[in-house]
């Protein structure tokens, strides 16, 4: 597959996680400038803005906080980064979830800013990648921005982070699992064919965090359902944020678009309006059924539809507003056999595909 970006960035400048870490944001900021702007979203905001006033009011010359509610888009983002330009403020600070966090290093991006990110939930691992997935205002998908340099902090607070429902942090789970499931489409340990540079590494480390997902989940959740950060909770966390960060970064965009998360983009596009409540990782989770049918290793579906069922998550295409029917089935596969996601000038993959889409879409 299209390397995406020819540069390996493997990590982000600093990497902080731990129990009330957000008290000290204020010494990652002057790591990098002494005014912040403060985006994020409302929720995030609210749940944040006095841990993060009172770290930074004495210490940071001047700061403004500014409250985003719509899509990533590039409109949005660059009246921000004007914004910030117009009043003198040097560094961004995104706020919040999946969205918010892509948001915040296309806002830095076009205010040529450093960027730190404090993600409020563990549903992707965008506060680590160096990507951005765009949106018009609407909520179309347009597609992805890859960034030539890496976030340069990202600060995890895991007080705050283990007061998300479990939906949350199981959509980051469902997006984490895919990049190993993924990645094995094409990548093959026993092959002997030269594969993108680096792309065996983004192998094993995924096939890494694919198992400690796997263990650490269920002990995870009963944590966070007993209020508490415990051992398990922190490295699940750790791995659906930056050791799958990481994974992407050493893929540089390489086979990262597969058949899960093209599902996604084609529900964003195709369902933007029915499929606008769903989380990212809900979607890909659902997508994700599709890769592991398409790989041949369907009896992988079992657990994950069971976990999704035992947390009323969506796992069918009608779950997410998505209408089930032939004329649907034809454009999802017109839309992925035409990607990079699958060979669709093959007949045995566009075969596989053919019978994974129909597989998803008769779940009952």
């Amino acid at each position: 597959m299209p390397i995406k970006e020819a540069s390996f960035r493997i990590g982000c400048g600093r990497y902080v996680q731990d129990k009330g870490i957000l008290c000290a944001i204020s010494e990652e900021i002057l790591r990098l400038g002494h005014a912040p702007l403060i985006v994020g979203g409302k929720t995030a905001l609210a749940l944040t803005h006095d841990t993060i006033e009172e770290s930074i009011k004495e210490k940071c010359n001047k700061y403004e906080f500014i409250v985003h509610t719509g899509t990533c888009n590039e409109e949005d983002a660059r009246g921000i980064a004007a914004f910030a330009k117009e009043k003198g403020l040097d560094v961004i600070v995104g706020v919040g979830g999946g969205v918010m966090m892509d948001f915040a290093k296309l806002c830095a991006f076009y205010a040529s800013l450093p960027l730190i990110n404090v993600p409020t939930s563990s549903a992707t691992c965008a506060a680590y990648t160096p990507l951005s997935v765009c949106y018009t205002k609407e909520g179309k998908t347009v597609g992805s921005k890859h960034y030539p340099y890496e976030v340069d902090a990202v600060v995890v607070d895991t007080d705050v982070i283990a007061t998300e429902p479990v939906r949350l942090l199981l959509a980051g789970v469902f997006d984490a699992l895919a990049k190993f499931v993924e990645i094995k489409q094409r990548f093959r340990e026993e092959g002997t064919e030269k594969t993108p540079l680096g792309l065996d590494y983004a192998y094993y480390l995924s096939k890494a965090t694919y198992r400690v997902l796997n263990e650490k989940t269920a002990s995870a959740i009963a944590e966070m359902e007993k209020g508490e950060v415990g051992y398990d909770l922190e490295q699940l966390v750790y791995t659906s944020i930056c050791a799958t960060g990481v994974v992407s970064g050493i893929a540089r965009g390489s086979n990262q678009c597969a058949i899960a998360h093209k599902f996604y983009e084609t529900t964003r596009t195709l369902f933007h309006e029915s499929a606008r409540p769903y989380l990212h990782g809900e979607i890909v989770g659902i997508g994700l059924l599709i890769q592991n049918h398409f790989n041949g290793e369907e009896e992988n579906n079992r657990e994950l539809i069971a976990l999704m069922k035992k947390h009323g998550m969506p796992y069918r295409p009608a779950d997410v507003g998505i209408t089930v029917n032939e004329e649907t089935i034809a454009k999802y596969l017109g839309i992925i056999s035409n990607s990079s996601a699958v060979d669709g000038k093959n007949p045995e993959e566009y075969a596989r595909l053919e019978a994974a889409l129909r597989y998803l879409f008769s779940l009952n």
